[in-house]
């Protein structure tokens, strides 16, 4: 989304759709693309190389739960109750947590 609409903005849009824009970020660490132009050597390891081969060439596209929940569910208390639970919190604490922040917005 651009918020200030501009010539300049409405280019740098433009390159971040090409294959190089996506490259350079390839080349660093942690960036993987569904972008089907890209050179995959691009990648920096062989490791994200295989993760952009497994996604772009991915034949089903899946949401999870938190896409559907409110955003103060799905991009909060979820997000970070899941993030919090991998950390080891107990999952009656997580629980709790979320359905605090859900009785919250009802």
């Amino acid at each position: 989304t651009i918020t200030k609409d501009s010539k300049a903005a409405r280019a740098f849009i433009d390159f971040l759709e090409t294959p190089l824009a996506h490259e350079l970020w390839m080349a660093q660490s942690g960036f993987v693309t569904p972008h089907k132009g890209v050179n995959k050597d691009a990648y920096a390891n062989d490791a994200l190389k295989k993760q952009g081969e497994i996604l772009s060439n991915a034949t089903t596209f899946r949401f999870d739960g938190s896409d559907l929940m409110p955003g103060k569910i799905g991009a909060g208390a979820f997000w970070t109750g899941m993030v919090d639970y991998v950390g080891g919190k107990s999952a009656a604490d997580v629980g709790a947590a979320i359905q605090k922040a859900w009785d919250e917005i009802k």
